[in-house]
Parts: structure tokens; sequence; C-alpha cells
């Protein structure tokens, strides 16, 4: 130890190495343009007078500890690109003390190339860097570009801003793009092992995280990670900021408190629907766009479904002052999640709107309600992976957003459904024969309707096809005549939408039945279907007097549930039926009078 004191109180101009640790106890030490120490232990400054002021290169093994009052700062030798601290260590290095003053106790370049790829640079208190923030030797930046490369490790290593639950800030006030440099690539899945930023993942937590200075309107990367994830880095891409600039924090939080994994939930939305369709075939959110300018003008649907992506987590970000001042798109490149679907499916990073302390996660949040918390409802389109030709990157895009909070990933799974949106579908009886009419009020590269018909409502076989109208969002009306039938029978019939990638959708069930009587009353569909303890369905009686009625309800093996008499009124009469004795399934309800019978396929859902 009595060796180290002579390098104290003195100019280092060339190189010194320092076995065991490195302590000053008061002194002025200076390490110019150039210099290089290298200390195998820890690095201490450790006086509230002592000062050190450094334009070369510090190497260090163990930890680093600046304590309260003493100076960590650069010397006004400018044309200096060193000014560095290196961490070069086997195991896991501390930064202890107070490093967090810029100009009085800061780095000015942070080197990460440690002897072990997978150790850690660990912070156990707020630290600045007013330079760069370096991963691996031969990473050069704006601020910093090595005399010698002195030790080289290429080795990398990962630096961690908390201890245990105890998390801390790392400021980054160089504004240059390549302020913190020599991360992994940003790809999706990448899953490296190095050269990153690991946050503490936990969430709900206001503490923590990479903060920097965004001081143009550009593209500022966020390599942030966890233990237990990954590589979950963040590009954000700003169009507009502050006069000034600002400081930009952001952290990755691991899982959610939803009990099924999904970061909060999707809830069911839908613009674009019609008063007689009001309910979308995806039970997330849904909108319609006449024109996506990415796909050459052509009409689409943009579908998010629920739960679509689990085991994953989420991003928070926020500045501290003028929120609304950022207008910017994100990318993100997640890394270790489960997922309903693929890669080729419509993909969203979704913005949740709320304090960078707040937990969105559980599943009584509802991300659906501010997926349209966009500049200009056509960015859903410019800034979604998959829905054209807007954006081919490999992320995950997002925006445009102004404001932040929380980032968490979306897509959908049957890679925007709705292809076509049905007005209605009815089976009439005629005299020898049943005719079927539906009409659509949207199509989007509908190639045709097949037509299935079944005699007992579960085993349907083709019996014919409608060609559709390929994309279009006027209102088209189809009919289709089923002439083999026979009399006092019941025929159920769906439609079968086929687009024309090959990927399809069925219909609802519709049934009639020919009876070669006169028709004395008619039936609408059952509402609500499905149902859950009760539903209804109106007879329209054409007879001048009352007339009996009974319905009956089979389930799907013919067995008969339930049956009731009913007195129907001339004119329009609601049928109400009580199906709490019903368990979940589908079921055949049959409505019989003055020698007519009709039919009709319910799904009971409990």
């Amino acid at each position: 130890m009595k060796k180290l004191l002579l390098f104290l109180s003195a100019i280092i101009p060339l190189s010194a190495y320092c076995q065991f640790e490195f302590h000053n106890r008061g002194s002025q030490v200076y390490a110019q343009k150039g210099a290089l120490i290298v200390v195998q232990g820890a690095f201490v400054n450790d006086s509230s007078i002592g000062a050190v002021k450094n334009d070369g290169t510090i190497e260090v093994q163990g930890d680093f500890v600046n304590s309260n009052g003493a100076s960590f700062t650069v010397n006004t030798d400018n044309t200096s690109k060193d000014r560095a601290v290196k961490f070069t260590g086997t195991g896991t290095q501390a930064i202890k003390g107070l490093m967090n003053t810029a100009g009085t106790a800061s780095f000015y370049n942070l080197v990460v190339d440690k002897a072990t790829s997978t150790s850690l640079v660990q912070m156990q208190a707020d630290a600045t860097i007013e330079g760069s923030l370096v991963f691996g030797t031969s990473t050069i930046t704006s601020t910093y570009n090595p005399s010698n490369f002195y030790t080289n490790n290429n080795q990398k290593g990962l630096f961690a801003t908390y201890v245990d639950t105890n998390e801390y800030v790392l400021n980054v006030l160089n504004g240059n793009v390549d302020a913190i440099s020599g991360y992994p690539a940003l790809v999706m899945s990448g899953a490296p092992s190095t050269g990153y930023i690991l946050t503490s993942g936990i969430k709900g937590s206001g503490n923590g995280g990479l903060q920097r200075k965004i001081s143009s309107a550009t593209d500022y990367d966020y390599p942030l990670g966890t233990v237990a994830h990954g590589f979950n880095a963040v590009k954000m891409n700003f169009t507009t900021i502050p006069s000034g600039g600002g400081l930009v924090k952001g952290k990755f939080n691991d899982g959610s408190d939803n009990p099924n994994g999904a970061i909060g939930t999707i809830g069911m939305a839908c613009f674009g629907c019609t008063t007689n369709n009001p309910n979308p075939d995806n039970t997330g959110y849904n909108r319609f766009f006449e024109s996506n300018p990415c796909n050459n003008d052509a009409a689409q649907w943009l579908v998010i479904d629920n739960a679509s992506i689990k085991n994953h987590g989420y991003w928070s970000f926020a500045t501290s002052t003028n929120n609304y001042g950022y207008l910017y798109s994100v990318e993100a490149f997640p890394n270790s999640f489960s997922l309903l679907g693929n890669i080729s499916d419509t993909w969203r990073t979704l913005r949740y709107i709320a304090p960078f302390g707040y937990n969105p996660s559980g599943a009584s949040n509802n991300w659906s309600a501010f997926i349209d918390s966009v500049t200009s409802v056509d960015d859903l389109m410019t800034y979604t992976k998959n829905t054209g030709t807007c954006y081919t990157g490999s992320g995950i895009p997002g925006g445009s957003y102004n404001g932040f909070g929380h980032l968490a990933l979306g897509k959908s799974i049957s890679n925007n459904a709705l292809p076509v949106t049905m007005l209605y579908l009815t089976a009439k009886a005629e005299k020898e024969s049943i005719v079927l009419d539906w009409a659509t009020a949207v199509e989007i590269n509908n190639s045709g309707f097949e037509v299935a018909r079944s005699t007992e409502g579960t085993n349907f076989t083709k019996i014919g096809w409608v060609p559709g109208h390929n994309t279009t969002t006027e209102e088209q009306v189809y009919s289709y005549t089923d002439n083999d039938v026979l009399p006092n029978v019941v025929y159920y019939y769906r439609l079968r939408q086929v687009d024309n990638n090959g990927h399809s959708d069925q219909s609802k069930v519709v049934s009639a039945e020919v009876t070669g009587t006169t028709t004395s009353f008619t039936i609408g569909e059952l509402t609500p279907n499905p149902a859950v303890n009760n539903t209804r369905i109106v007879a329209n009686s054409v007879s001048q007097e009352e007339i009996s009625a009974k319905v009956y309800i089979y389930n799907m093996e013919g067995k008969l549930m339930m049956n009731q008499l009913y007195t129907l009124n001339p004119g329009p009469n609601n049928i109400m039926l009580d199906l709490t004795t019903l368990t979940t399934g589908s079921y055949s309800v049959t409505v019989k009078a003055a020698g007519n019978s009709y039919s009709k396929i319910l799904v009971v859902n409990k």
C-alpha cells in the first residue's frame, strides 16, 4: 500500500500500475492526455478534499469509489479523447459513493470491457456520464477515441443500474446519438448475452433506469434488458423535441400482474362495425380503414387480439419536464416471450398513458382505450408491422406518440381478421325451394362464399359457390336458391367466406323448412345469440286470429330439452325463452304453428 502514495500529488504522463488498491486520501491527482493508470484492485477517492482530474485512462479491476465531497472531473485539455474510466475486472465491479454531479463528481467516458463477458459493472448509487458509455475496447464515439486501446479484453460485460431491490438512475448528459455505443445490434429475439444496460425489472417502481439527453429530433437507442428477459432494446425516433431538448428516462419491467400472462387487457372495441352487425369477430380492438396508404390504398382492418403475447413485460418512459413537447415513433426489439401466431401477423407497440411508476400490467388495465392515442388515426397503419410497405424494419413499430407512458407489444392472431362484414343472413322457404339471402357492408380480398347444408345442424356438406366482390366498401347483396329440398324437413345452412389467400371464416347457421302449406307465420333471429340465461325470438303471425304455437329446444344429439306452448296474436309476438336449465353448448330451437315449422341454432355460453 505504501507504493501507492508515490503516485499521489502528481501528474501522471505515461503509465502507472497499482497492485491491489489505489487510495487518494486528500491529494490532487492529474492523469494527463495519453496517461494510463491500471489499478488491479479498487480505485478509492475517499477524502472530502481529494481531487482527481482525468484526461487519460484509469483502468480499474475492482470497485470504483468516490466518497461524498471528493472531486472527480476532467481537466482543461479538451483535445483529449481518452478521459475514461475503464472497467476490466473478472467479477462484479461496483460504482459507489457520489458520482452524480456534473462538473464536480461524474464520469466523462465510461468503458465496460470486462475480463468475463457476462459479469457486471454494478451501480450502487446514481451516476452521471458527461461523455460516452462505451461497451468494448475498440468502440469509438464523438467524445471517446483513445490514443491507445490499452487492455483489450474484447468481452464487454453488462451494466446494472440496481442492487437487489435498490434502483439507481444512470444519467447520460451527452446529447449525441452515439453517447451510448458498442451494444448489440437491435434485432427481435436476438438474445445477446453481453454489452447492454440491465434494469431491475421491478414492476410499478418509479426508480432507476437509463436517462439520456435528447438534444435533436432524430433516433436514440435505449439498449435495455433484465436478467429474466434478456436484451429488450427500444429505438425512440423523435420528430419533435422541446426547445433545448431534455432528459428522457426508460426502463424494462419483467412479467405481468395479469394471471393469464398478458400485459393488461385489450378490451373489445370496434370502429367500423355497423348497426346491423355491431359485434366484431374479434374480441379485442378492431378498426376499419377504407384506404390503407401503406397497402395501395386498399381497405383494411386493424385487429389487435387480447392475450396474444404473454410472459414478457413492458417498458416505461418519462421526462422530467415538458412531457408533451416530444413527438416520436418507437421501435421495440423484444426478446423472450410466448405468443399465439407468428411474426407474419400484424404487430404493434402499444402505449398506455400513466406515470413512470405506475404498473399497467394487471387484468383491469385496458390498453385498448389508449390504442387511438396517436397524433393521427392513419398512424395506426403507418407504424404497424405487416400492414403494408410503410414499415419494413426488423422491430415492432408504434406511434406517432405525443408524450410518454408505458409500452407493450400487441398483435393480431388472425392477421387482420374481419375480411368481410356481414349485414345479415336469412333462409326463407318457398313452395319447393329454400332461398338464402345475405349482404355485406365491407369486403377485403373476398374470393367468395361456399354454401353448405345440413339436416341435423352439425355435419355440413358443400352444395354451392357464390363469387365475392374482392375488395369493396359498398353494400353487396347475394342470394342462393336450394331447389334440392323435401317438404317437412328442416334444413340448416351456413356460409364459409374464403379470402383470395385461402383464409376462411364461418358464418352463423340459419334454417328453414318447406311445409307445402300456406305460411301462417315467420320468425326472426334469436336475440341475444350466444345467450346465457334467456333469449327471445319474434314470431310474426299473418293469421287474423289467435293461433297456438309450440317451441321445442333440442340438443345436438336430437334430445328434447324443453318445450312450451305459446299463443300468437296477429302481428309480431315476442317469445321469451328461459335458458336457466340449459348448459353451455349448441341447441336447435324449433317453432311450430298451424302446419308451419321454423328452426334456428342457439348457442348457450355460461
